[in-house]
């Protein structure tokens, strides 16, 4: 990105971000997430610069881009919360709501499919203990990596578990 790509992007950066800022937590309702919708859409537009430079309403653009990062953060936590309630009913003896990670079914089923490591990362923020851009930092890996993870690894717990619930 050259120069005068920079300047147009820091410039609408430090003009509208907390319009931005506010657009994503209206849609996400918690701090963190409308704070990682809000870099996404950053990370987009550093991405296409001259697509942004060209057109007549750059902060429309963006606003457009922030409202569908954040719509896609919900997306996630939706088939995240499914897929984790679905994890939870492999415990046949408890109710959902008194599962946990400890549950030795459940984390022995997991850890058959993913490692002990990408299973607790999963945990963290199917729980909502932690961010994906807390995660990002703790793993020192950028967010886009991060969110890339933990996809991949929820596509092996549900294929594993349409699996588990055929037989």
């Amino acid at each position: 990105m050259d120069e005068i790509a920079n300047r147009f992007i820091a410039e609408i950066y430090h003009t509208y971000y907390r319009k931005l800022y506010i657009l994503a937590f209206s849609i996400l309702g918690k701090q963190a997430e409308a704070e990682v919708a809000v870099q996404e859409a950053f990370v987009v537009a550093c991405q296409r610069p001259e697509e942004l430079m060209r057109i007549k309403n750059p902060v429309g653009w963006m606003k457009s881009t922030v409202r569908h990062r954040a719509l896609h953060i919900l997306e996630d936590q939706k088939r995240t919360a499914s897929l984790f309630m679905s994890l939870e009913l492999l415990n046949h003896n408890k109710e959902p709501s008194c599962s946990d990670s400890s549950d030795s079914e459940l984390a022995e089923f997991c850890q058959s499919v993913v490692t002990e490591d990408e299973f607790a990362f999963f945990l963290r923020i199917a729980k909502g203990l932690s961010t994906f851009l807390e995660e990002a930092r703790r793993q020192n890996i950028k967010l886009t990596t991060c969110y890339k993870r933990f996809e991949r690894i929820r596509e092996k717990l549900q294929q594993a578990l349409s699996e588990f619930h055929k037989s």
